[in-house]
């Protein structure tokens, strides 16, 4: 470690805490010798008077110089700059706190009502904002201020967005809508979808691509980005081979191996199904979907899977199917953000 230099670049506190760390490495630790030493490291462009006895009247001292008040303005610059970007790098959101808290305190910004504004525009997004907002109503606390910015940032990450890959689990049997490059024996002969074990879930067999087939009416004008929200028509595009999930039609449609119920397949013909996410939890009030959240699939008709399984090649998959009745149970699926 080497003795630090004043120049008016740091705040003159953690300049002194600096010096004293060194000095007291160095088994120095009279006051007024780790006085005298802090003196001879202010550069020779910032005078000070040679009266000064204490730690405290060199802390006044220095921030009466003009130099402190560019230091600090240039902080305040700074701070009006700051953006965070959440795909930045693992551990961002610490790493972004933890700079920005240092920066309001070179600045001496500790106004709660400032440091709030300064947050609420660090990030362009709005789920975060009304989250943000929501969060920090009646907050005064900055560390609890901290928290509420981080907390909305994590929940803004788990909001589902078009073009992200998910996984959609089977509620009631635990297995993952899946796909693989193997055709159906009966039906269409097209590629299977069936549900799968957690294994599958591990690999892109269980991955699909979320696609915009076209916005709910009543949300066109709302500023949601690529945010999927409830209602809208979406598509879905299985990650590892490239083709698209398609329900058949219930009175017309080529039926499933054992239960003669209405196939599900993927193609890759230009045929695809168009649905829409229907909200079942009871946790999510908002107009978004997100992680976690237990979910229909709705389109002219309702993704359906249950315990019955078929064969192929001696290999045993369940039953993934489409129906125009009732919901049920078995109709429930919780999707994932990969």
């Amino acid at each position: 470690m080497e003795l630090p230099k004043y120049t008016g670049t740091i705040h003159p506190e953690e300049w002194l805490k600096q010096v004293k760390v060194y000095c007291y490495l160095k088994d120095i630790e009279n006051e007024q010798k780790i006085l005298k030493i802090c003196k001879l490291m202010i550069d020779s462009t910032i005078i000070i008077p040679n009266e000064i006895n204490s730690f405290d009247e060199l802390i006044k001292t220095l921030k009466s110089h003009m130099s402190f008040n560019i230091f600090k303005d240039s902080c305040k610059r700074k701070l009006k700059l700051v953006e965070y970007i959440p795909e930045k790098e693992e551990k961002y959101t610490a790493t972004f706190l933890a700079n920005f808290r240092s920066i309001c305190k070179d600045a001496e910004i500790n106004d709660p009502k400032k440091i709030k504004k300064i947050l609420y525009n660090s990030y362009s997004s709005d789920e975060f904002e009304d989250e943000f907002i929501r969060r920090v109503d009646g907050i005064e606390s900055i560390d609890e201020i901290f928290k509420a910015f981080s907390d909305a940032v994590f929940g803004e990450s788990k909001i589902i967005k078009y073009n992200s890959l998910i996984t959609l689990k089977h509620v009631a049997t635990g297995k993952y809508l899946t796909s693989s490059n193997i055709n159906y024996q009966t039906g269409s002969g097209h590629q299977v979808v069936f549900a799968a074990s957690k294994t599958y879930a591990k690999n892109a067999d269980a991955l699909w691509s979320l696609n915009l087939y076209k916005r709910h009416g009543s949300q066109k004008k709302r500023c949601y980005d690529n945010v999927l929200l409830y209602g809208d028509r979406i598509s879905l595009t299985h990650k590892k081979t490239g083709k698209e999930l398609y329900l058949n039609e219930s009175h017309h449609g080529n039926k499933s191996p054992t239960t003669e119920h209405t196939e599900v397949c993927c193609r890759s013909d230009g045929y695809y199904s168009n649905f829409e996410f229907i909200k079942t939890s009871p946790t999510n009030n908002k107009p978004y979907v997100r992680a976690k959240d237990i979910v229909n699939l709705k389109g002219d008709c309702i993704l359906h899977s249950h315990d019955f399984t078929f064969t192929i090649d001696n290999k045993t998959f369940q039953e993934v199917v489409s129906h125009q009745k009732s919901i049920d149970g078995n109709d429930e699926w919780r999707i994932d953000i990969k």
